[in-house]
C-alpha cells in the first residue's frame, strides 16, 4: 500500500508524471523508425497505459512482475484503438 502522507492526489500525480515520462520517451525511441504520427498515438498508449500501470503498483501494491505483461499487452491494445478511432473519424 501506499504511504499514507502521499494520499490519492500524491499517488495521482505521481502516476501521471510517470506515465507522461514513459510516453516523452517513447516518442523519442520511436521518432527515427516511424511517422512522427504514429510515434505519437504510440506514445499516448504507452503513456496511458504506464500511467495506470503506476497507479496500481502504488495505490493497490501490485508487484511490477504482475504489470509488466499487462503493460506489454495493454499498450498495443490501446494503440489499435487509437488508430481504429482516427481511422473511423478520418483524421
Amino acid at each position: 500500500m501506499a504511504p499514507p502522507r502521499l494520499g490519492e492526489l500524491g499517488i495521482f500525480l505521481v502516476a501521471v508524471i510517470v506515465g507522461s515520462l514513459t510516453g516523452v520517451a517513447t516518442a523519442m525511441l520511436l521518432h527515427t523508425w516511424v511517422t512522427a504520427s504514429t510515434a505519437g498515438t504510440a506514445s499516448v498508449a504507452v503513456a496511458t497505459t504506464c500511467t495506470g500501470a503506476t497507479h496500481a503498483r502504488l495505490a493497490h501494491g501490485q508487484p511490477w512482475r504482475r504489470l509488466l505483461p499487462k503493460i506489454g499487452v495493454g499498450a498495443p491494445l490501446a494503440y489499435g484503438v487509437m488508430r481504429l478511432v482516427h481511422l473511423l473519424l478520418g483524421s
